[in-house]
């Protein structure tokens, strides 16, 4: 029966340490699920026009550094805000899985369709905002997995 039970504890051993070896070797992977408004309206305070995804990071390798977070403008494809995500851990793991919300406050800045636009010395009506369909990506830091959220801004002030 001794023996018994130390093949069964070596197969498992085996197995677990298979496991973990593929997995550490596998791409990282990214989910996003949006959380709260998907609707921006510029008529809100600040603190209201934020958009927040439940982000999921799974065999993300720390030495691999950051992720970067973009806001894309859907009808043109401008860019129109990039930030990097930083991740800060102890974990020593070569593949650690964690989830994080990532946010993005909508800005007169980052909107405008005019370029001379200053929030220190102008007001919101002087911006012309780009409503419409916008998308936040957050990626890898090399850009090989990318996954996007959609939300919408809109303007109900005019």
């Amino acid at each position: 029966m001794g023996s018994r039970t130390y093949s069964l504890a070596a197969i498992f051993a085996l197995a677990a340490i298979s496991f973990t070896m593929a997995h550490a070797s596998s791409q990282t992977q990214i989910s996003l699920a949006s959380f709260g408004n998907t609707d921006i309206d510029l008529a809100w305070s600040d603190q209201d026009r934020i958009i927040k995804s439940w982000t999921s990071f799974s065999n993300f390798n720390p030495s691999d550094g950051s992720f970067t977070m973009q806001i894309v403008q859907s009808e043109t494809g401008k860019v129109v805000a990039d930030s990097t995500i930083q991740l800060i851990t102890q974990s020593k793991s070569s593949a650690i899985d964690f989830n994080s919300f990532v946010m993005y406050m909508v800005s007169a800045e980052d909107i405008c369709q005019n370029e001379k636009f200053d929030a220190e010395t102008s007001a919101w009506q002087e911006c012309n905002p780009l409503t419409g369909q916008y998308e936040m990506h957050v990626s890898t830091n090399d850009g090989s997995v990318v996954e996007s959220t959609t939300f919408t801004i809109v303007d109900s002030r005019v």
